[in-house]
Order: C-alpha cells, then structure tokens, then sequence
C-alpha cells in the first residue's frame, strides 16, 4: 500500500467528492465477486474509521499484553494490592475517585442595619446569606446538599 500525498492541483483527475464510485467488495461469503457504488465521501468516511479502529485494536492489544506480564509479576506475594491498583490507574490513565460524604459548620458574625420601625419584626431567616465553599486541594466536584441556619 502507498503512502504517497499529493496536493489537490497535484492530481491528474479533479477531486470530486461526489463523485460515484463502483469498486469490487474485498469480503464475500457467497465465494463470488460483488460490486459496491458509493460517494467518494462515503468512502472517504469509512477508510478513516478503519484507520482509527486499526489504532484502537493495536492500543488494546498492547494494554492486553502489558496486563499479561504485569498478572505475572504480580502474583508475587510481596506486591501489595494498592501497588497493583495504582499501576493499573497509571498505565490506564484513570483517576479512580470514592464518594464521601463531608460535613461542616460555617459561622459568622458581623453587624446589620434596620430601620428602628422593623426591629420587632426583625428575623435572621429572612436575610440571605451566601457561604462559599470549594475543595481546591482535590479539584473535587464538591456538592452541597443541606444548608441550615442557627441564630445566636
């Protein structure tokens, strides 16, 4: 198979990528040859998803045979089990994560102004408060679930 690129004011023939295309089908069960007719797009597509399934398939088999020798080596009983596990996430890179559930307690303090005709009616509840909360040593997806608010 040739390898060789050309530009398109290279080409004998112009590119159309419209243009129909009979070709003989390389894999036949029936034992005699069949013909297809598609758009040169169409082939275009198909060889590009073999090229890149032939891709996948010799990525897969390389982890495969990695796996091989690695089960090997790892039946040794001095390999202990977070050694395999973090192996496994570095050649796969994957960044295994546990769900925990987390609580804590905001509190603050600070000073609100009200008019002197309101005080009575004055409730804490009623005013928002935004409290912010990040994980950025993890860069974890951190979700609130419950927020609740004591007066003092």
């Amino acid at each position: 198979m040739s390898d060789d690129l050309m530009t398109q004011a290279e080409l004998s023939v112009p590119y159309n990528s419209n243009l129909l295309v009979t070709y003989k089908c390389l894999t036949n069960d029936r034992g005699e040859p069949t013909f297809r007719t598609d758009k040169v797009t169409s082939i275009e597509n198909d060889l590009d998803m073999g090229r890149r399934n032939a891709l996948t398939a010799a990525e897969y088999r390389s982890s495969i045979s990695w796996l091989e020798d690695q089960i090997a080596e790892w039946y040794d009983p001095n390999y202990d089990k977070e050694d395999v596990l973090r192996e496994l996430a570095k050649h796969f890179d994957i960044n295994p994560v546990k769900e925990m559930t987390v609580y804590g307690t905001a509190s603050f303090s600070g000073t609100i102004k009200i008019p002197i005709s309101e005080i009575e009616d004055f409730d804490l509840s009623n005013v928002g408060i935004d409290v912010e909360v990040s994980s950025y040593d993890y860069e974890a997806d951190l979700t609130v679930d419950d927020v609740s608010l004591e007066e003092n």
